[in-house]
């Protein structure tokens, strides 16, 4: 895999992990348990990619390929805002 191929899955990886949080309703779970300071909940993610389970056009990668690491605050400390961001 090509490194402009990987940075584009990257892209793509962290973009429909973003949506999924944001689609997750965890605001509403947060409130419902009347846990909504800053900060209240943070989700974590990494994502790793296994080159030795990559059939195509992976040979001389040797190790995982982290894709991302990201954590995301529900709700948003700066803004306020119940859907979170990135902190």
């Amino acid at each position: 895999m090509d490194s402009e191929t990987l940075q584009k899955l990257q892209a793509e990886v962290e973009q429909k992990l973003l949506e999924s949080v944001n689609n997750a309703g965890l605001y509403a779970l947060l409130e419902k348990y009347g846990v909504l300071d800053d900060r209240a909940l943070t989700v974590q993610w990494q994502c790793n990619l296994d080159p030795n389970k990559i059939k195509s056009g992976s040979a001389g990668i040797e190790q995982e390929i982290v894709l991302m690491e990201n954590s995301w605050c529900i709700p948003c400390p700066s803004t306020g805002d119940p859907f979170g961001c990135n902190c």
